[in-house]
């Protein structure tokens, strides 16, 4: 539907609208708003106010990205963001991340070559980049350098060694959404199996929570932290009007 919705713990309305947009992520960049455009193969920025800024679509370079995914912060007011590339198991592996400095003009590719890149969050040290390589089924980590630069990367986790496979589970189940809770734990967004993984920095599982949506999207924590999960996902990932729901774990 290309929106993004608020929420005051009672009703829904519409925030912001863009057709064409595909609107899969959004992430505070000072007092204004990024959101990514999945579909639209492009980032925008909107004012407090919910106007838009400008719209983004290549890196410094010139190159433009495919499919901006998700975001995380670099803990210096600039971002992160996923651009993955084509969603097909059999497509060229194009995956990428990409960094934007704080002053909003310097947007640098920073890794390449991941299959299907998606959910990233900082880890707990503040000195790698954890990032999502969903239909590799696992999480990668990064070292961060200067400027923002990432260093050659590690396999973080595979997902098939965190928990048991769900039933049903096919070649394109693997981690979407990433997230660091205030709880120093990680919450995985396992796409296609209706859950979410939580691992502790040892990478063992700590619990899992289950919601009806098989295809788990991402993850937001509430004004406490980590007591309050909110969890959303798609009953429908590959026919529009793709339905889905958001839920509240509490602790």
């Amino acid at each position: 539907a290309s929106n993004i919705k608020t929420w005051d713990g009672r009703h829904t309305a519409v925030y912001w609208h863009k057709d064409g947009c595909g609107a899969s992520a959004l992430i505070a960049f000072g007092d204004h708003v990024l959101v990514a455009c999945y579909d639209d193969n492009s980032l925008v920025e909107l004012d407090a106010s919910g106007n838009e800024v400008r719209t983004v679509r290549n890196d410094s370079g010139g190159k433009p990205f495919v499919g901006p995914n998700d975001f995380a912060s670099d803990g210096h007011g600039g971002v992160y963001f996923s651009a993955s590339g084509v969603y097909d198991i059999k497509a060229p592996i194009t995956g990428a991340v990409l960094h934007m400095a704080a002053d909003g003009k310097t947007i640098t590719e920073v890794a390449d070559t991941i299959h299907y890149s998606n959910g990233l969050t900082l880890d707990k040290g503040q000195r790698h980049l954890l990032v999502a390589e969903m239909l590799a089924g696992r999480v990668l980590s990064f070292p961060i350098g200067a400027d923002g630069k990432l260093g050659p990367r590690a396999v973080w986790a595979r997902l098939q060694d965190l928990a048991a496979p769900t039933p049903h589970e096919d070649a394109y189940n693997g981690p979407d959404g990433l997230k660091l809770g205030s709880d120093g734990c990680y919450y995985i967004a396992q796409n296609g199996s209706g859950r979410v993984l939580v691992v502790d920095e040892d990478r063992k599982l700590v619990r899992t929570i289950e919601v009806a949506t098989p295809y788990v999207t991402n993850i937001a924590f509430g004004p406490d932290g980590a007591n309050i999960v909110f969890v959303t996902g798609a009953f429908e990932q590959w026919k529009p009007p793709y339905p889905g729901a958001v839920y509240r774990w509490t602790r």
